[in-house]
């Protein structure tokens, strides 16, 4: 056992500075390993803790919920995918910085010219610094996160990841875009707040839009009183006036305050709605003619 013993001392000796280097590259990646596993840990539970008082499976049910519950779920897996990208960084510095320490590098000149060409990189890559810092801002301003609707300069999507320099963002036709967040300067969250739907009813102009108003509001308010749409509105429908007078057409617009993201569900299924009644009520919308016996349209 002496002779076994002597025989590892020897070797560890002889190859300490490798094994060393060896052993913090593992401590490493255990250690991201760890630290991202209890990230996705934390974050799981606080969106299952949510989910389990609002009682809902999934997170889009939750914007039936109150907005705060629904928000707090989306900016937890925000911070949680921007504090996966801060521990490997940290990670990965630290292991190199104590690895130079193992191959005997002077620490104290490696930072001082670490500074000195992270200055100089600082002012030649003022991009990178400027997307870094502006995506650290948009997270915790709660500007967007993962899963909120927005709109990106000429780009309309959902954020599927928001990272430290590059913000992803699935648009409506599928494309995946990756906006660089110093590039973001006008956003438009669709997720904040609450939505409005938003209908122009164009009819012709010699009808009693009296009478058209009081259709449109009756057939509003009966489709949103059903169980499908009750939750994903916060007001009542109302009729904001006569928008526009063009010729022999006239457009009337319905506004409804709903939760955010269910405007475009509300607007598709009042415009149904209105539609149906209007046949029974007999109201002619633009460049509509009733039909006439012999069913000539």
């Amino acid at each position: 056992m002496q002779e076994i013993g002597a025989a590892l001392s020897s070797f560890y000796r002889d190859y300490h500075t490798v094994l060393n280097i060896v052993l913090i590259v593992v401590l490493a990646i255990v250690a991201n390993w760890l630290l991202r596993r209890l990230l996705v840990r934390t974050v799981t539970q606080v969106v299952r803790g949510v989910k389990k008082v609002q009682d809902v499976d999934t997170t889009s049910e939750m914007y039936a919920a109150p907005y705060v519950n629904a928000r707090a779920v989306q900016r937890t897996r925000t911070l949680g995918t921007v504090g996966r990208h801060i521990i490997s960084w940290v990670v990965v510095i630290t292991a190199m910085i104590l690895i130079l320490a193992q191959l005997g590098v002077d620490l104290g000149a490696v930072l001082t010219s670490a500074g000195i060409v992270a200055a100089g990189l600082a002012f030649g890559a003022q991009n990178i610094v400027k997307d870094i810092l502006n995506g650290i801002f948009m997270v915790f301003e709660d500007q967007l996160g993962v899963g909120d609707v927005v709109t990106i300069e000429a780009v309309t999507g959902t954020v599927e990841d928001v990272g430290i320099r590059i913000t992803q963002v699935r648009a409506l036709d599928g494309t995946l875009w990756h906006i660089r967040n110093g590039e973001i300067l006008t956003l438009g969250n669709s997720s904040q707040g609450w939505g409005q739907a938003l209908i122009d009813i164009t009819v012709n102009a010699d009808q009693d839009l009296t009478h058209v108003s009081e259709v449109t509001v009756k057939a509003a308010r009966e489709l949103l009183t059903s169980p499908r749409y009750a939750r994903k509105v916060t007001g009542e429908p109302q009729i904001l006036g006569l928008e526009s007078v063009f010729g022999d057409r006239a457009t009337l617009r319905l506004a409804v305050r709903t939760r955010p993201e269910a405007q475009w569900e509300v607007q598709r299924g009042i415009r149904a709605e209105i539609l149906r009644a209007f046949r029974d009520e007999g109201i002619v919308l633009s460049d509509e003619r009733p039909n006439l016996p012999g069913g000539t349209a």
